[in-house]
């Protein structure tokens, strides 16, 4: 016989109480990263602006050679990146999801970044990955407030910077 846990019930009342379940946050981080592909590969381009409402107008993001603090800045970075790339793939590891106190969600996972560019080097980086995001009475998915990104190889490939520089 099997026998509910106090964790299952903390886990239940959330789901009760938030917008959310951990679920549906992990099916967003699938989603971001797919339109990242569509960006760069595919009949049906996505363009920046399909992100417009899934970031925070005041967006904080660090990724390794790209720092951004507004949604402006976040449009203008994936413009600048899918300018350099011909391609590429997102490869999504070990979603963890975390209910936040102030009734925000955290989501941290391992992802792997290759990419082609159209100067003809190529990337293939291991990152870690953690998102803040927060609930819209208006719209039916998250939006993320904050954004990081940290190379988690010990000889990591070419960033997108390191391409465009070379």
């Amino acid at each position: 016989m099997q026998y509910k846990t106090t964790d299952y019930d903390a886990l239940i009342q959330q789901y009760g109480e938030r917008k959310f379940t951990k679920n549906d946050i992990k099916s967003f981080v699938h989603r971001v990263f797919s339109m990242y592909e569509r960006a760069t590969v595919g009949k049906d381009r996505v363009p920046a602006e399909a992100f417009v409402d899934l970031v925070d107008e005041s967006i904080h993001v660090d990724f390794p050679d790209y720092k951004i603090r507004s949604r402006q800045e976040f449009l203008k970075w994936h413009h600048w990146i899918h300018d350099l790339l011909l391609s590429d793939d997102h490869d999504i590891r070990n979603i963890d999801v975390y209910y936040l106190a102030n009734g925000k969600y955290q989501a941290r996972f391992d992802i792997r970044w290759r990419g082609e560019f159209k100067d003809g080097s190529f990337t293939d980086l291991n990152l870690e990955q953690s998102w803040i995001m927060y609930e819209s009475d208006e719209l039916a998915h998250p939006v993320i407030e904050y954004y990081l990104a940290v190379v988690k190889d010990a000889m990591p490939g070419m960033t997108a910077s390191e391409a465009n520089n070379s």
